[in-house]
């Protein structure tokens, strides 16, 4: 946790007023994250591994400032002379967490909002990359297929050296992927912001009015996008803060995927998007089995989505 004197040091920098009130946000798993009098964000990068994508992020701010209600940033300061850490600031965007909304919803009303989503994901993707890809050095020649397939493998070589599965089912995941990977043949490599789940986006009057944490904005196949949004319809609670853990009811999410189909088509235009996904769920369990590597619930989305019957 950073010292109030660092925040102190920043405000009295970078703004014209005193600290009168510093609240940590409870939302935020990769950084931290403070309310400063109720008006500002401040954004500390608290991983010196999580940088790049710390810087990532403030690119896609200041990328999208114009075209999307993103952050408008204050200052950005990797110097370590203020703090000992990278953080940047914005004004507070005024609407609310979404997860706190949803619930209070009507699906005419929620149907609306995944509307205003995918407007806002289509606008992203259809942004060209050659500027982000050459200032942080990210291959452009991206084969999907080999990417999302060697991500698989390294996780599961680290699964099986520290012998978080047992033998059986790390031999019928290594069957489902050589028997599904050339369904991720087919590509649409685009910008993808993935990380869409409702912690990330707030709303006001039910409007989006803010997208936040741009970090995993990555080059990537276009339905990609689709792997956050299954895993929202399908275990509603995976992503929410412990306050909104109560309102994750399934039947709030049951239509998720129909109205993305609907108002987003062309990411659903993959030959065997079904196995797509799996194998993408695959990955993502995969990664999150080694931080959480007593997590039953984990090991189970695992067996589920290999079709095994045990997760022992």
């Amino acid at each position: 946790m950073v010292q109030t004197s660092s925040i102190s040091q920043i405000v009295s920098k970078y703004l014209s007023e005193d600290v009168v009130n510093v609240k940590k946000s409870k939302i935020g798993f990769t950084n931290d994250v403070y309310i400063i009098n109720d008006k500002y964000i401040l954004k500390i990068c608290k991983e010196k591994e999580n940088e790049t994508n710390f810087a990532k992020e403030v690119y896609f701010y200041k990328l999208f400032a114009n075209k999307l209600p993103v952050p408008k940033i204050i200052v950005y300061d990797d110097s370590k002379k203020i703090c000992k850490h990278n953080f940047l600031m914005y004004p507070k965007i005024n609407g609310d967490n979404l997860y706190s909304k949803w619930h209070l919803m009507t699906n005419i009303q929620r149907k609306r909002i995944i509307k205003q989503l995918c407007e806002i994901l289509r606008i992203i993707n259809k942004t060209s990359y050659l500027r982000f890809a050459k200032k942080f050095d990210v291959n452009q020649n991206i084969n999907w297929q080999s990417y999302s397939v060697d991500k698989i493998n390294q996780h599961l070589s680290k699964v099986s050296k520290r012998k978080l599965l047992t033998i059986r089912i790390i031999e019928r995941i290594k069957n489902f992927v050589n028997k599904n990977y050339n369904v991720l043949k087919p590509q649409k490599i685009s910008l993808v912001y993935w990380d869409t789940h409702f912690d990330n986006l707030l709303v006001k009057n039910n409007k989006i009015v803010g997208i936040l944490d741009f970090e995993r904005t990555e080059l990537a196949s276009i339905d990609f996008g689709l792997d956050v949004i299954k895993r929202m319809q399908d275990y509603p609670k995976k992503y929410m803060s412990k306050d909104f853990e109560k309102f994750g009811k399934k039947k709030d999410y049951m239509y998720l995927l129909d109205w993305f189909k609907e108002f987003y088509p062309e990411l659903f235009k993959f030959k065997d998007l079904d196995k797509r996904l799996a194998l993408y769920s695959l990955e993502h369990n995969l990664d999150t089995l080694l931080w959480y590597p007593k997590s039953k619930t984990v090991k189970k989305m695992i067996a589920k989505t290999i079709g095994y019957k045990n997760s022992d």
